[in-house]
């Protein structure tokens, strides 16, 4: 089997499952994720997300930037002066 056939075959809940496996760091059972597992596991999810039409926002490693905090104009209340003292 290669990597197209396993990920055609995985199924939500097995997509589900690696993403809390790699979001806690350990599996069901309470095995650690190895740097292996997780680095083939984030790219069976990226093909798998790929694959099955998963929207942008709901991908692995999504970042929302329409919230993006603001700048403010320098000089505003916001300010701060630091003094040292000797």
């Amino acid at each position: 089997m290669d990597i197209e056939q396993l990920i055609a075959s995985m199924t939500p809940a097995i997509y589900n499952n690696m993403k809390q496996a790699l979001e806690l760091g350990r599996w069901g059972d309470g095995r650690a994720v190895t740097p292996e597992q997780k680095e083939y596991s984030l790219e069976a999810m990226i093909r798998y997300e790929h694959l099955n039409n998963i929207p942008e926002t709901e991908r692995v490693g999504y970042v929302d930037m329409t919230n993006k905090r603001k700048k403010k104009p320098s000089g505003g209340d916001d300010t701060q002066t630091i003094k040292i003292i000797e």
